[in-house]
């Protein structure tokens, strides 16, 4: 398996960055892209155009609060081109940011609209407690990668994430 964070650059620097927990507990498998809307990542569209990758993204339309006001909400629909797979692939790419930037990253970029795309079967609900305006249906990163470690029968990896993430969310609980 192999995790490619597409972090948005407002996410490096953020406490409550979920993913940062994988790239330090299993840097052989999990890697970070900084995103940029102006400046294409060469070896990302590359790995893309492969068959055995694709991004992860949810494959129902959820709601999501609109400009941070819980009381509006707006569908996530993204205008993808490309097909979900049925099968775990081999290189998955995760939109590392809140669901705000997120949906920009995704409208900025057709590169991702076009890539080949993966749902989670099965979504819980997400236990990330630490940030504002969270998508009902939606998980953190951490917790993506938590779900694609046992979707691989990586339990051992899956477990140790599991427990840091549930650590990091009480030590930052305010």
């Amino acid at each position: 398996m192999n995790v490619i964070l597409l972090t948005h650059e407002r996410e490096v620097e953020r406490l409550t960055n979920t993913g940062a927990l994988a790239l330090r507990a299993y840097p052989q498998w999990c890697r970070r892209i900084i995103w940029s809307r102006v400046r294409t990542d060469k070896a990302l569209l590359q790995i893309l155009h492969q068959p055995g990758a694709a991004v992860l993204y949810p494959a129902v339309t959820i709601e999501a609060p609109v400009d941070g006001k819980s009381g509006d909400t707006q569908s996530i629909e993204p205008q993808l081109s490309a097909s979900y797979l049925t099968e775990l692939p081999e290189t998955l790419v995760i939109i590392d940011a809140t669901w705000q930037e997120a949906r920009k990253m995704l409208r900025q970029s057709p590169y991702l609209q076009q890539a080949n795309k993966f749902a989670l079967p099965e979504v819980n609900t997400s236990q990330f407690k630490l940030r504002r305006n969270q998508v009902d249906g939606g998980l953190c990163t951490l917790e993506c990668i938590i779900r694609l470690c046992s979707l691989k029968g990586l339990c051992a990896e899956a477990e140790y994430l599991e427990q840091a993430f549930v650590s990091m969310n009480d030590t930052h609980r305010q």
